[in-house]
């Protein structure tokens, strides 16, 4: 197990974490520099568990983390993401001067592509290897790993194919581009991810604030109902009962206001017993839902895909989020089907190719994630979602919820009523 952190005052200094235990287990701890304003280390929290699972995000592990705007996504089960970030990690220890870097050398890996190809067209297939070996390394750098894959399983008329595509887009990119060029797109890659996992985030709690409306307007809704008329009633009489002209223009203006409350509450309660009720799903529907709301929003989300095919994923994305609320499990099923066959695939991660092309989506991306992250703590922040923290987070608690606001609900119906009394006696 290797851990890099940064070799600051917060992180050697008093009060810093002790790794003595993780050393004496055979682990190794590398304190790379600070940097500076000149040259700035990059900026990466993130963690590969056992070559396939991936932790990063926002989140800063620490005890303050706990009370930022931070998040944190977690990928399984994914060996190719991994690897990535796993490269990453190696490129951060090679710049801080650990590590053995890896040069990427574009005449020879061509020269040695021409030599793969003639032994192929020779039928001299066993002498491949050696060559494969060679470029291995910088595959990924050269975006040759197609041609690795076919070579490694024999698949020799699909590598041919490759590689002549690949030599006929042959460009004299000097070494520094293409490592420019690969980074940037797995920086893209990770922002493409994090979008994600925000907007998986924003629609669960709008599917979850959906869910208690319609049990709290089911549960508590007539009274609440009868509640706001019996209030129109009670500012209807005290302004009848006023003396002066002000003050009647006041009670008035009161009971006019009490008045468009229940009328608005009213038409929101009827549409709402009027629409369809949400399916209930049990704990394996619940999950299935969930698990494929996840996979089809990586398919279809309008901000991972360039121009040409962000109509399209805006459509299918609006139409999985409502089936999504409306937890109708087969239409969901429906979509992430459609989409499979159809392949709307090629994000800009996978497309672009300059660097420039790449530092502009990349640029683009992290505000459509600042403009997320807004919009999430303001949902967050909402009345609904605060009464949805305030009544529990099971079923159970929502139950237990909803009898005692019935209970404060007719209390307050009977002072209501009590007034209402009182001044019609007066008369």
């Amino acid at each position: 197990m290797t851990v890099a952190l940064i070799g600051d005052d917060i992180n050697k200094g008093v009060g810093g974490l002790s790794f003595e235990k993780l050393r004496s287990l055979g682990g190794q701890v590398i304190m790379l520099p600070p940097g500076s304003r000149d040259e700035p280390i990059m900026h990466h929290k993130f963690c590969v568990i056992d070559g396939s699972t991936v932790v990063t995000g926002s989140y800063n592990w620490s005890k303050k983390a706990r009370s930022n705007d931070e998040n944190i996504t977690v990928v399984t089960d994914s060996t190719d993401f991994a690897a990535k970030y796993l490269d990453t990690f190696e490129s951060i220890l090679v710049r801080a001067g650990h590590g053995v870097s890896v040069e990427v050398d574009t005449d020879a890996a061509r020269r040695r592509l021409e030599m793969i190809r003639n032994l192929v067209l020779l039928g001299e297939q066993d002498d491949v290897a050696t060559h494969v070996r060679k470029l291995r390394p910088v595959a990924e750098a050269l975006r040759i790993s197609k041609i690795i894959t076919a070579l490694d399983s024999g698949e020799f008329k699909a590598a041919l194919a490759e590689i002549d595509s690949y030599l006929r887009k042959a460009t004299a990119l000097v070494a520094t581009e293409l490592v420019e060029t690969t980074r940037l797109r797995f920086r893209l890659e990770v922002l493409e991810l994090r979008l994600e996992s925000l907007a998986d985030e924003k629609v669960e709690l709008e599917r979850r604030l959906i869910s208690f409306n319609r049990r709290h307007d089911d549960a508590l809704g007539d009274a609440i109902q009868r509640i706001l008329k019996a209030r129109v009633q009670l500012a209807q009489l005290i302004a009848i009962k006023q003396k002066s002209s002000k003050g009647r223009e006041e009670a008035e203006a009161t009971a006019k206001d009490a008045e468009e409350a229940y009328e608005d509450y009213s038409r929101h309660h009827d549409e709402l017993q009027r629409a369809e009720p949400l399916p209930a799903l049990d704990e394996d529907d619940e999950r299935e839902l969930k698990s494929l709301y996840r996979k089809t929003c990586s398919l279809c989300h309008p901000d991972k895909f360039p121009e040409e095919k962000k109509a399209a994923a805006h459509s299918a994305f609006v139409e999985l989020q409502e089936a999504f609320k409306d937890n109708n499990l087969s239409r969901v099923r429906e979509i992430h089907k459609a989409l499979k066959a159809a392949g709307l695939t090629e994000t800009r991660s996978t497309t672009l190719s300059k660097s420039e092309a790449l530092r502009a989506a990349i640029a683009e991306m992290e505000y459509a994630i600042a403009s997320l992250i807004s919009e999430l703590k303001a949902l967050q922040e909402s009345d609904s979602a605060k009464l949805v923290d305030e009544a529990g987070a099971t079923e159970a608690d929502w139950q237990l919820f909803l009898e005692r606001q019935r209970e404060t609900l007719e209390i307050e119906m009977a002072r209501i009523m009590s007034d209402i009394l009182t001044l019609q006696a007066e008369d």
